[in-house]
């Protein structure tokens, strides 16, 4: 009785162990309610599978081998009923084991959760049981202190602000409209704005920036991403990516975006409450990210993506509007204006993967005539010409993941030379699906060349390209230039893919007269380059600095 004593307080004390950290990534991704189920799911953990195999292994007998053996046993059946009383509150989920032949996945899990107990309820006989709770309460102080840590590390602040006001000098100004390189100009920057730009020294007395003869061009933006996600997908799960992804507020992704020249990002899907009160804290300079605008919550049908597919019960239920009908979209896209508002309106229109159901082009057209009487912009996600026609002959502001277009029809064709809408092909989220879902490598470069094409036909018949990432499927930052370099591929010239990047991206976001443009009265969001970008866009990726609203935020002297 002794032994299963200093077993169950042991157990215990591990068991509590990670869970503050727990609940901390639970309660940031889901709120209060699954930080409880997290707390609820390693009690459960403990009452269901580690304490009755705790009492089995610590009853005195002189039969090891058969102790051993049966208990082995004992832990199969524990194990299956602890993840049948846990799924359920672990998001929602239901566990079938022997749906697909999935039982031997979870069978071959055992032996090491077996292991764990077996070698706590040796250590916990004797004179090892004192050691083993020493450890035991180490192990829970690192996990107090641990999200506690992370928490107040959450990511990169703002420079300390010495002046309002400065001068660039001796910069190449890039202006990709007409191609060309502007010398001999100082760029005066007063309040976050560029006050005037002119080649006389205007203010002698204000701090100055030497350029050195490299070039000034815009701050990047990226129209597509999803900031508020702990996992790259082409990097798969990577615990401490994760965790300080999360506890951080996600400055590992706004550090990368910053670092790669990447001003401004619209973020088009995930936790509303939390990607507004991210908008207003970067905005008030509590918290340092590149610009930040977001969609709150995306309007899906109730089986549709990503509620279907990828994201979890708690994010849905903070991320999406399931629209049933007409009443129940308009009432949560009022609600949605109230909570934010949002800086546009995202649509998801296409069933893909496991999702079977999307939302209806009558509905579609209702919501983005909502969009409009509120003076939103509207966002549609489609991956067939049938769906991008849909959107586009309905009024939206653009459309998303138009690389899916292996070929473009006459009638889109025709459409988009009436209408001009915003397309976003996405190449680098194409380009990963095609890698997850395992196609060849001589197929993916055919399917990769088709998407290059029909962007092109789709450019030339009148559409305003724009780029976007759709991160995390590619890299946050560093993926933004591999989707400059997929451009590339398709055929366009730097000083267009940097117009797209640039001016195009602006004005998708409704803020054409602020963004994307070096000009007196735009926000002084710049990025300084060493070598010609109209040459070689990938001297991008290393940009010497970073400025957003006139403070050097990454590289240089900050």
């Amino acid at each position: 009785m002794k032994t299963f004593r200093a077993f169950l307080i042991t157990s215990a004390v591990f068991i509590a162990a990670p869970l503050p950290l727990a609940a901390g990534l639970t309660f940031k991704l889901g709120g209060w309610l699954d930080a409880l189920l997290a707390i609820a799911g390693g009690l459960g953990l403990g009452l269901l599978y580690w304490w009755p195999l705790g009492a089995y292994l610590s009853r005195p007998t002189r039969r090891t081998w058969t102790k051993l053996v049966g208990g082995y046993l004992l832990s199969i059946p524990l194990y299956f009923l602890t993840l049948a009383v846990l799924y359920p509150a672990w998001g929602g989920a239901v566990f079938h084991p022997f749906a697909g032949g999935r039982w031997a996945i979870y069978l071959s899990a055992t032996p090491q959760f077996y292991a764990m107990v077996l070698l706590l309820s040796y250590l916990t006989k004797g004179r090892t049981a004192r050691w083993a709770l020493g450890t035991a309460v180490v192990a829970l102080a690192a996990g107090i202190v641990a999200p506690l840590y992370l928490a107040a590390a959450a990511g990169p602040h703002w420079p300390h602000i010495k002046s309002s006001h400065a001068v660039i000098t001796g910069a190449r100004l890039v202006d990709a409209s007409s191609n060309r390189i502007v010398e001999g100009q100082n760029v005066y920057i007063q309040n976050g704005s560029i006050e005037t730009i002119s080649p006389e020294p205007l203010h002698p007395d204000w701090p100055r920036i030497e350029a050195r003869g490299r070039y000034l061009l815009p701050g990047l933006i990226d129209v597509h991403t999803h900031l508020q996600s702990p996992v790259e997908v082409p990097a798969g799960f990577k615990a401490g990516y994760f965790t300080k992804s999360v506890m951080g507020n996600y400055g590992l992704q706004r550090t990368a975006y910053l670092a790669s020249g990447v001003t401004s990002v619209r973020d088009l899907g995930g936790p509303a409450e939390a990607g507004y009160r991210l908008r207003s804290e970067i905005l008030q300079k509590k918290t340092l990210g590149p610009r930040f605008f977001t969609v709150g919550r995306l309007v899906t049908s109730p089986h549709g993506h990503p509620v279907s597919t990828i994201w979890s019960a708690s994010v849905s239920r903070q991320s999406a509007i399931l629209a049933t009908d007409e009443r129940t979209m308009l009432d949560g896209l009022d609600r949605n204006f109230a909570d934010g508002p949002p800086d546009a309106v995202k649509f998801v229109h296409g069933a893909i993967g496991r999702a079977h159901e999307e939302l209806s082009a009558g509905l579609l057209a209702k919501g983005i005539r909502w969009a409009g009487g509120h003076g939103l912009i509207s966002v549609v996600h489609a991956e067939t010409a049938e769906e991008v026609e849909d959107a586009i002959r309905a009024g939206a502001t653009g459309v998303e993941h138009t690389a899916y277009l292996q070929n473009a029809p006459p009638s889109l064709i025709a459409l988009v030379k009436q209408r001009h809408p915003f397309l976003d092909p996405t190449f680098g989220e194409f380009e990963t699906s095609l890698s997850l879902s395992k196609v060849p490598p001589g197929v993916r470069t055919a399917e990769m060349q088709c998407a290059y094409e029909s962007v092109v036909e789709l450019y030339r018949a009148g559409a305003q390209l724009v780029i976007g990432t759709d991160a995390p499927m590619v890299a946050y930052g560093s993926g933004f230039h591999d989707e400059l370099a997929h451009f590339a591929h398709a055929g366009f010239r730097p000083a267009e893919i940097l117009t797209f990047a640039t001016l195009s991206n602006a004005a998708y976001l409704g803020k054409a007269s602020e963004l994307g443009k070096i000009a007196p009265g735009y926000r002084a969001d710049l990025i300084l380059a060493e070598t010609n970008p109209l040459k070689k866009l990938d001297t991008l990726r290393r940009p010497v600095w970073t400025m957003l609203d006139g403070q050097i935020v990454s590289g240089g002297k900050r």
